[in-house]
């Protein structure tokens, strides 16, 4: 090749860059040798990034509906430079947080974000959220920079949705009846988990120190992996944003409501009746991903319900931040119809002491009788029952929302403190000198607890630890400040938690 063609080759494929140029860039990207092959990534101020790394095998074909396999070695440098496909999902969800870009079955990427500066950092894992149905790794919101640059690894990943991540069928069962079954986008979570703790120490990170980060759906399986056997010694802390703790879920097979008949009833209705594997493995990928699925019990993976693996002791003692946020009825439509169910015969009573609060109105009242029924307590009870099985864990309550939508507004939305931990605004959003205050605040809190356990220091106002009722915990705003709980907030509180044992329990009999 003459040396016209050597530079028009790197012309190419610098853009308008020089040959000179185009050459120095390749020389500064950073560059990383794992267990599957080099990747070099991409340098910024304060951070090297490297994205769209494999940790497994892509799950198409004869890999579909199974436990994630191993990722291919590659020869050469890869280019993690950007995002992999996110996973497939239904194209329904307008939210600007959840458009997601490119989606492919071939989905199952991570991405690592770490301080330039040589050191041994912590890392956090991140579990993102969209009902087990939505998202991906790569949304803006959860770019990695501005939390790295506070001093720690940081990881988030990919993971299968809706019916390719959580679907049991009897044909998958009779192919592996001893296998690992049906929560394959949780399965893929442990295997991220797995990858971490082989190669995260060439980015930098302690694989002795890894928090389990997760907000809504993420959180949910942040509750569930600490009482999971395949997670053991994958993740030292956790933390848990929006995530309830009173969710029950049905068994794999068992009774009426289980996995397999559900996933038998929705192959029936595309005329599969008595259906292979093989056969199901050819189902368009179109009709699979419409309508939505959920994890559920299946006794290897997932083997209790979120808090419920909390209630039996059976959780890994390990230091613990859960909380929610002021607005969490805002994923409901503020229906108040839950807390009608949770609450029962004492609805009419405490909705009338909520009522009655200083700045209530009827309308408010039962906006906060829901949020706080469904899901702040919820949280709240899931840390006292850590605490008392004499694990550390701190309670939180985010009430941030941007400049522009603070007049009037009723909260912070279910999912609104993930702009400020990631310190990336959302685009439809405008922020003040409070706001870019609370971002520092709360990255700072959360860094702090994935270094100690502990996400006290720095000057910040004093978060303490849950130790006996009523319950501590942080309220995070413009005003950040430590409280506990009202009494009437410990009867519903009290009532939430006998709910959910009872569907607990009534699933367990199943």
């Amino acid at each position: 090749m003459g040396w016209m063609h050597i530079a028009a080759g790197i012309a190419a494929l610098a853009g308008s860059a020089s040959p000179i140029a185009a050459i120095a860039a390749e020389r500064d990207r950073p560059h990383v040798q794992i267990d599957t092959g080099e990747i070099a990534g991409t340098a910024g101020e304060k951070t090297l990034a490297f994205r769209g790394i494999p940790y497994a095998a892509p799950p198409v074909g004869p890999l579909r509906w199974k436990a994630p396999a191993a990722a291919s070695r590659w020869e050469g440098v890869r280019d993690a430079s950007h995002y992999g496909a996110a996973c497939p999902q239904a194209p329904d969800h307008k939210e600007a947080w959840a458009q997601v870009g490119p989606t492919s079955e071939d989905c199952l990427f991570l991405n690592v974000w770490r301080p330039k500066r040589a050191g041994t950092y912590p890392v956090m894992v991140f579990l993102h959220g969209g009902g087990f149905t939505y998202g991906a790794a790569g949304v803006p919101l959860y770019e990695g920079t501005h939390l790295a640059e506070r001093g720690a690894v940081i990881v988030t990943l990919n993971y299968r949705l809706g019916r390719l991540g959580y679907f049991a069928h009897p044909a998958l069962t009779r192919e592996d009846p001893d296998g690992q079954l049906g929560n394959y986008g949780i399965m893929d979570q442990v295997a991220a988990l797995n990858w971490v703790r082989r190669n995260i120490a060439r980015f930098g990170g302690d694989p002795a120190n890894v928090t389990l980060f997760g907000e809504s759906a993420g959180a949910g399986v942040v509750q569930l992996l600490m009482a999971s056997p395949v997670s053991t010694g994958l993740f030292q802390k956790a933390i848990s944003e929006s995530g309830s703790g009173g969710t029950a879920l049905f068994p794999i097979r068992g009774g009426a409501l289980n996995a397999e008949a559900l996933g038998q009833r929705w192959t029936d209705g595309l005329g599969l009746r008595d259906a292979t594997a093989d056969q199901l493995r050819a189902i368009p990928l179109a009709e699979i991903i419409k309508g939505r699925s959920f994890p559920f019990i299946d006794g290897k993976v997932v083997v209790q319900s979120p808090g419920e693996g909390f209630y039996q002791r059976k959780q890994m003692r390990i230091p613990l931040m859960i909380g929610s946020n002021s607005n969490e009825g805002s994923l409901i439509g503020n229906n108040p119809e839950p807390a009608k169910a949770i609450l029962g015969d004492a609805y009419p009573e405490l909705l009338a002491a909520y009522a009655k609060r200083p700045g209530s109105t009827e309308k408010s009242a039962a906006i906060d009788l829901v949020e706080d029924a469904a899901s702040v307590l919820q949280s709240l009870f899931v840390a006292d029952l850590h605490a008392a099985a004499g694990a550390k864990a701190y309670g939180f309550y985010f009430t941030q929302v941007p400049v522009d939508e603070r007049a009037g507004s009723l909260g912070t939305q279910h999912g609104g403190e993930i702009e400020y931990l990631f310190g990336n605004k959302a685009a439809e959003h405008r922020w003040d000198a409070a706001d870019e205050k609370v971002s520092r605040l709360t990255g700072d809190y959360w860094v702090r607890f994935a270094r100690t356990g502990n996400p006290n220091g720095g000057g910040a106002p004093n978060w303490p630890a849950v130790s006996t009722q009523p319950t501590d915990y942080l309220v995070i705003g413009t005003d950040t400040y430590a409280t506990r709980l009202t009494p009437l907030e410990e009867r519903v509180q009290a009532l939430a938690l006998d709910d959910a044992k009872k569907h607990w329990a009534a699933m367990q009999a199943r």
